[in-house]
């Protein structure tokens, strides 16, 4: 239908075109307020949530947020222990935690070592596998490895040739 007579269809029935097509602005905007008004309702339920049950935002607290980052050079995984490009290197097996109490034996290793060192986290869940109470002293693969907390192993071309625990390492050391 054309225009003209969309015009004259609307003459003759008595209703005006311009309130025909006021009534299909109406409902665009009404449309349009309603998807707006959905949006705000999904972001106010997330703010609220975020703030009071999970807990995401933290506008109100006035604390400080404390970063503790303990950034150890030369760590690999305990998995990676013979597999490092050097011919005759160190690993040092102990708790990067328990160390920062207690750093006597990491201080003589950092120090007194000549050869390249990598430094393993005893509390690591990836390292778990290899970390036991009893040691391994015989092992000769990675797969046979088990150590205690601090241990200090030298890889010369992936074979073990020297194997240190606790005190032997301050008496080799020192």
């Amino acid at each position: 239908m054309g225009r003209e007579l969309r015009r004259k269809q609307a003459k003759k029935s008595g209703q005006s075109l311009e309130r025909v097509e006021t009534k299909k602005d109406n409902q665009i905007k009404k449309y349009i307020i309603n998807i707006i008004s959905l949006l705000g309702v999904f972001v106010i339920i997330y703010l609220l949530s975020a703030l009071f049950v999970t807990k995401e935002l933290d506008w109100f607290s006035k604390k400080e947020k404390e970063t503790n980052v303990n950034v150890v050079a030369n760590t690999i995984l305990a998995s990676e222990a013979f597999k490092q490009k050097e011919s005759s290197y160190y690993v040092y097996f102990y708790d990067y935690d328990e160390d920062e109490k207690d750093g006597d034996i990491t201080t003589l290793v950092n120090s007194n070592l000549v050869d390249k060192t990598y430094k393993v986290n005893t509390k690591s869940a990836m390292n778990a596998n290899y970390v036991s109470d009893s040691s391994n002293k015989e092992a000769k693969t990675i797969d046979e490895l088990k150590v205690v907390n601090h241990t200090l192993i030298k890889v010369t071309d992936g074979i073990i040739t020297e194997y240190y625990e606790g005190e032997e390492i301050t008496n080799k050391l020192s």
